[in-house]
């Protein structure tokens, strides 16, 4: 009876150590999305996702291409799930999309339950802001994969011109510090972006963004460039 309640503990992020862990954390879940191998032909990996808890605690959270049927039909962003019996591991130092030291994996005997309501208080978003200054300390490193915020001060789309080939969007964005970076959006990414613009009637002069960088930071001939995959 003693190990049985001890299995169904409630934990907080915050305390997961790495292991196995059979206590239950009550979560949010932010975002989710496939990760695929493009040396391979597109072939899933993962389905990766952020999850937080009451305690304003982010962990990133995955799901194998293994047991992704067993919970890809479960997953609806926003949503607060009871997580039990899945694995805590040292998080990878590369490509970070939280500050905390441990990830989840989810395994055959994850219990992962959505909620109709819950008592607790769980934010709903979550951001890693980063200035300029720390934006160029990151270039090149692949080592975070942090939140910027700006001001959109010029937009060009090949969708918009009409180009041959892939399609994509470049933003001018103006960071805090009153500089300029540049913003690529490519493909599905583009053409999402483009029809979030088309979706205000008529081309905004001025739109404040958040943008979750995918691929680190790079410097090319001076120049400052950003890539997103959520927007």
């Amino acid at each position: 009876k003693q190990r049985f309640q001890m299995a169904n503990s409630y934990t907080l992020l915050a305390n997961l150590r790495a292991g196995r862990c059979s206590n239950t954390a009550e979560v949010r879940l932010l975002r989710f999305w496939e990760a695929r191998d493009i040396n391979k032909g597109g072939e899933l990996i993962s389905i990766e996702m952020l999850l937080i808890d009451e305690a304003d605690t982010l962990v990133q959270g995955c799901v194998s291409a293994v047991h992704q049927r067993k919970f890809r039909e479960r997953l609806a962003e926003g949503s607060v799930y009871t997580l039990s019996g899945f694995d805590v591991t040292r998080s990878k130092p590369k490509f970070k999309l939280s500050d905390g030291p441990v990830s989840i994996r989810f395994n055959e005997g994850t219990d992962f339950e959505k909620l109709a309501a819950t008592a607790r208080i769980i934010p709903t978003e979550h951001f890693r802001f980063r200035t300029h200054e720390q934006i160029l300390e990151l270039a090149n490193t692949s080592r975070q994969l942090p939140d910027v915020i700006g001001e959109v001060r010029a937009i060009r789309s090949t969708i918009t011109d009409r180009l041959p080939g892939a399609q994509r969007v470049m933003l001018t964005l103006r960071m805090e510090s009153d500089v300029n970076v540049c913003v690529s959006l490519f493909d599905s990414l583009a053409v999402a972006f483009h029809t979030k613009l088309d979706g205000y009637g008529r081309e905004p002069r001025i739109v404040l963004v958040y943008i979750y960088i995918s691929f680190p930071p790079i410097s090319k001939r001076g120049k400052k460039y950003l890539a997103t995959i959520v927007i």
